[in-house]
């Protein structure tokens, strides 16, 4: 899936559509499912990560502080988020395959991993500011499709905190892109990745609408997720 997209071109899209989307939003707006978050907190936390990300990939180093939610409000955030969307691009504009490292274990050190993984946070708190406005924003389908993938491999694989009760398939229905999920018996809360894979239940759905249930933005009802099998299975996962 990662193969089939250039995360710099999506993320460069959606960059583009952030630096007017922050400089109309009403900063003070609720953000459903992110609790007391509002609409200034989601812009103050991923300016934060785009600057971390900009720093580690400029220095091939994940070592050092991490990322930090700023305290500035009103224009002033604006303006500083805006400020960090260009070195961002910039220091992700490279080949795919140069050396770089990351947090996830297991995950190749290459510079495509934090192009996918920037893509993708900013992909969802886009979104998250949208509906902020109250407006279900637009996802792209493969982006969402490869969004699911990650989710999976980087939060979900090497997390070792999901209570899923049985084998669980994920199919993407617009995309035909599947997932299984197996817990792991000897190891409580891990859970294997099978791309590919089916089993006895199934959640399925839109690619955007399973990508916006992992990262816990839409519950079941709310995304319209079918479930074939064992309902209960499907309310096991707890994702994000």
């Amino acid at each position: 899936m990662s193969g089939e997209l250039d995360h710099v071109a999506a993320l460069r899209a959606e960059v583009e559509g952030l630096r007017s989307l922050v400089g109309q939003a009403d900063l003070e707006a609720p953000v459903p499912a992110l609790g007391r978050w509002r609409v200034r907190d989601v812009i103050a936390h991923l300016g934060g990560v785009h600057r971390w990300a900009t720093r580690v990939v400029g220095e091939r180093s994940i070592a050092g502080p991490g990322f930090k939610k700023s305290k500035l409000v009103g224009d002033e955030l604006v303006s500083w988020f805006r400020e960090g969307l260009d070195p961002l691009i910039e220091a992700l504009d490279v080949d795919p395959l140069e050396s770089c490292p990351n947090f996830n274990p297991g995950s190749p050190s290459t510079m495509d991993f934090w192009q996918r993984r920037q893509l993708h946070e900013t992909t969802v708190h886009r979104w998250d500011i949208e509906r902020g406005a109250g407006v279900d924003g637009r996802l792209d389908t493969t982006v969402a499709s490869d969004a699911v993938d990650e989710f999976l491999d980087v939060f979900v694989r090497t997390r070792g905190k999901q209570t899923l009760s049985g084998p669980l398939a994920l199919l993407a229905t617009d995309t035909g892109d599947r997932w299984l999920l197996v817990p792991d018996p000897e190891r409580p809360g891990r859970v294997h990745v099978e791309p590919g894979g089916g089993g006895p239940t199934t959640l399925s759905g839109p690619a955007d609408r399973l990508l916006l249930h992992c990262w816990g933005r839409l519950g079941l009802g709310e995304a319209a997720l079918d479930v074939s099998g064992d309902a209960g299975v499907a309310e096991s996962f707890r994702p994000g």
